[in-house]
């Protein structure tokens, strides 16, 4: 059972989600990663579904929402021995720029500090940086919050608050230490994976 779980870790692109998912719930992760559980989408994860795919095929839906000519535009690149794939919100070649949306009902969940540490920018810079050739010096970064709420009947709805859009500087640093924490996050998640055969047999 040990290599079967082990190979289904390194069968599997390594996303963003399978990275912020081990840093908040390990047994959890193991679930959905070593395991193949398959969750539900929450309704938090479908609405945001449905937001990027309405930003991509309406431009007069939330016009103050800043977009690129690409919509989730795929990266699928083995860096260090390490499959990894992303999918980058909105996205142009030429500019070169990215932005990503995200949608959350707390308002105080992005701020300049939030942003600046979130890991799915570095890591989206750098796989900019390794597939295209393009520096994060280069790169016009924008993380576009769009605020949710409840509605009465516990659906959710477009908030009365503003769209919020902040610009982000990355810089080789960024990504070199982001490579670096990348390594060892997959070596942890690889010897998690062997502890958790031994012990779930």
């Amino acid at each position: 059972m040990a290599q079967i779980h082990l190979d289904r870790l390194r069968a599997r692109p390594l996303s963003w989600s399978s990275i912020s998912s081990w840093e908040y719930d390990r047994e959890r992760w193991a679930k959905k990663y070593l395991e193949n559980v398959v969750e539900p989408p929450s309704k938090a994860m479908d609405f945001g579904k449905v937001i990027g795919e309405r930003l991509a095929s309406d431009p007069s839906f939330l016009p103050s929402v800043p977009r690129l000519p690409i919509f989730e535009h795929g990266i699928k690149y083995t860096f260090a021995g390490i499959p990894l794939v992303g999918y980058i919100d909105s996205y142009c070649p030429d500019t070169p720029a990215f932005y990503e949306y995200k949608t959350s009902g707390n308002v105080k969940k992005w701020n300049k500090k939030s942003v600046k540490e979130h890991g799915q920018i570095d890591m989206y810079a750098m796989l900019i940086y390794v597939a295209h050739g393009i520096p994060p010096e280069k790169l016009t970064i924008k993380l576009v919050y769009i605020p949710v709420v409840e509605s009465g009947s516990f659906e959710l709805e477009i908030g009365k608050e503003s769209v919020q859009v902040f610009p982000v500087k990355k810089t080789m640093k960024d990504v070199l230490m982001f490579a670096s924490k990348l390594k060892k996050t997959y070596k942890d998640m690889e010897e998690f994976a062997k502890e958790y055969n031994s012990i779930s047999t």
